[in-house]
């Protein structure tokens, strides 16, 4: 069996075996003292074997202004109704901050199954100002709508907060009693321990280092764009399910990317 060395196997997405069997062909297994050595807390990475995103909502110190989501379809949509009802549901924890490090993050959202063809993106700023405005597509099936900013909308600022909805607009266009799903975000700059930290690492470690530094909306971000290019993948879709039920999204965790 021949590897190329200049693109080696990720580890991350190796189970144990398979990378202890591989690095004795090549001679590179650790010695069982390296094995039974921590995980190196500098770096802030889980076990790559494991494949454990978690999420640690930010500590003291931390930014504690944002709001998670809500969901308006004739009252509060609980998860249970979220994954086979009529109800729109954000993936973000509901008592958790909308953080991102990102100028123009990425949105995700539960869509249940419609005869809408559209849903309506709103984004405006602390002085309801509306940045941002679109009609997104959707085929009608249930499932996970992914949508980042695009490059002429305006980039979100530095610790600054933006309120962002969802609608799904029917055969009658936008009504008051349209199923919305809504919420906060704030942009926030990564330290430089972070930055450094992200700049060598694959996608499925900065998807880890976000989740450690409290910044939710990157963190499932980054996974669930894994995940939707790899549906196959087992250990990927474990993680999946972990995070989610994690921050009790467990009931959309099943659910596939439109």
């Amino acid at each position: 069996m021949k590897f190329k060395q200049k693109k080696p196997l990720p580890i991350a997405i190796l189970s144990t075996g398979v990378f202890l069997a591989m690095a004795t062909i090549l001679g590179l297994q650790p010695s069982a003292k390296a094995q039974q050595q921590p995980v190196n807390q500098a770096s802030n990475l889980p076990d790559a074997s494991v494949l454990r995103i978690t999420f640690d909502p930010p500590g003291p110190g931390k930014p504690k202004d944002t709001a998670g989501g809500a969901s308006r379809n004739g009252g509060q949509c609980s998860q249970e109704l979220a994954a086979q009802s009529s109800c729109v549901k954000p993936l973000m924890p509901t008592t958790q901050e909308g953080l991102t490090v990102a100028e123009r993050p990425v949105f995700l959202v539960y869509v249940p199954e419609t005869s809408a063809k559209q849903v309506f993106f709103s984004l405006v700023d602390e002085n309801n100002q509306h940045i941002y405005q679109t009609k997104v597509p959707i085929a009608g099936n249930s499932g996970i709508l992914s949508f980042q900013l695009p490059d002429n909308a305006p980039a979100l600022e530095i610790g600054k907060n933006y309120q962002w909805a969802f609608i799904i607009v029917g055969e009658q266009g936008l009504r008051p009693d349209s199923p919305v799903v809504q919420g906060s975000i704030k942009r926030i700059e990564a330290d430089a321990a972070l930055k450094s930290q992200l700049a060598n690492a694959s996608p499925l470690e900065r998807a880890a280092l976000y989740g450690k530094a409290g910044i939710w909306i990157d963190t499932i971000s980054t996974l669930g764009e894994l995940r939707k290019s790899q549906p196959a993948d087992t250990n990927l879709a474990e993680s999946w399910k972990k995070l989610l039920t994690s921050v009790g999204l467990e009931a959309i965790a099943a659910q596939p990317f439109l």
